[in-house]
């Protein structure tokens, strides 16, 4: 079974919070691996995660580790001290100021292994995410450390933070990335979840990015370059997607035929498996139908009705007055997650998003040639809100007209 990044987000949290309750009943935490091909978004995933729980994070890319102590720290001897009845294990370079505390030194010793740089830089007030990214392109002898920071969350002398939670990011071994199978001892020691590439949780988080929004219209409009070829590879990712976008966004008029052309030429660049230059001649169909300049989804929500209506009707509708339902759909996916990103917001009004909702719906009421939004895309926004803004969007329902909507 396959999930997207929203859904992997959605167990990603409930993982973090679980974690928490186990450790505080003594338990071992639970350690998690993302699967998924290369470019989709799961690092970032992981990253973001941290940011929005202002947890720690920590990633350590385990292919570019050459040897053990690169993450398990370096060997050094170490110290049994005692004082007062409490004892501890202490390096050979705090004997010194320990002795001064009073402390008295035992002949006792044993080889133990220095606290690694990354873990020192840790806030304890916080929880971490430690992210062991490439994690099935390692070595053995560090897959064998993971294996024993996994199972106890410490190895040997040191621990790691209280409320710590292990998220591993891997590629697939389908003969197209040079991994290494994990073997059963190791792999039966956490979830592994395969996580594939859905354009709707990507439109999401570059919204909330701030992406270009033309970008995020083109993908919206053509999600079939992201599909795997027949070489199960994916010449289009959204890794190099993101790179294509942010390195165009500072042309401001595409339309212009040299800077379409020089777009075409960043693009076969961009996307080195896409032999036929598919995303570049794509463009040239996506400019054509004037999909660069559909409204912003912050016009739609922010400005005037007044405004703002014929705006929306002349992207919906073409020349010959006919109803463009992929248009449609593009600019229902933008609002619904502009929509998302302003509740997100400090000072967010609720009443701002009902009222353009309402206008919406009223807009093809009387004439359905005036409609904007088909009423599955309607009840598609007005159902998202109010399952991710419960208490927030409790009012919607008081609203008969927008009632009938989800019923």
């Amino acid at each position: 079974m396959q999930i997207n990044l929203d859904e992997a987000k959605e167990i990603l949290l409930y993982v973090i919070k679980n974690n928490k309750s186990l450790q505080d009943r003594g338990q071992f935490p639970v350690s998690v691996s993302l699967c998924a091909t290369a470019g989709i978004g799961k690092t970032s995933l992981v990253d973001n995660l941290a940011k929005e729980l202002d947890y720690n994070y920590v990633k350590l890319n385990l292919s570019q580790l050459s040897d053990p102590s690169d993450l398990v720290g370096w060997p050094c001897k170490e110290h049994y001290a005692c004082k007062d009845g409490e004892c501890a294990w202490i390096s050979a370079e705090l004997i010194s100021e320990y002795i001064k505390a009073g402390w008295t030194i035992t002949e006792e010793t044993r080889m133990g292994y220095a606290i690694p740089m990354w873990l020192k830089s840790l806030d304890p007030t916080k929880g971490t995410i430690l992210n062991l990214d490439d994690f099935n392109r390692t070595t053995p002898a560090i897959a064998q450390a993971v294996m024993e920071i996994i199972c106890r969350q410490e190895y040997i002398s040191w621990k790691l933070p209280k409320y710590t939670t292990i998220i591993m990011t891997e590629n697939p071994a389908d003969g197209s990335y040079n991994v290494n199978d994990m073997d059963e001892a190791l792999a039966s020691r956490y979830m592994k979840f395969d996580v594939k590439f859905d354009v709707s949780s990507w439109a999401r988080w570059a919204e909330n990015q701030q992406i270009d929004g033309r970008i995020i219209n083109f993908l919206l409009s053509y999600p079939e370059i992201m599909k795997e070829n027949a070489q199960h590879r994916h010449p289009v990712n959204a890794r190099n997607y993101v790179m294509f976008g942010n390195t165009i966004s500072g042309i401001e008029d595409w339309e212009q035929p040299k800077n379409l052309a020089f777009i075409q030429q960043i693009a076969s660049g961009s996307f080195l498996d896409d032999k036929d230059n598919i995303v570049g001649s794509l463009f040239t169909t996506f400019i054509a139908n004037k999909l660069d300049k559909l409204i912003s989804p912050e016009d739609m929500l922010m400005k005037p009705w007044a405004i703002i209506k014929p705006q929306i009707k002349k992207c919906v509708y073409d020349s010959n007055g006919q109803y463009r339902p992929d248009v449609a759909s593009v600019l229902h996916t933008r609002l619904l997650n502009y929509s998302v990103y302003y509740f997100n917001q400090k000072g967010a009004k609720t009443d701002i998003v009902q009222d353009r909702l309402l206008e919406l719906i009223d807009a093809g009421a009387d004439d359905p040639k005036e409609t904007l939004f088909s009423e599955d895309l309607l009840f598609d926004i007005i159902r998202t809100l109010m399952k991710q803004f419960p208490t927030r969007t409790n009012k919607f329902m008081l609203n008969k007209k927008i009632r009938e909507k989800v019923k």
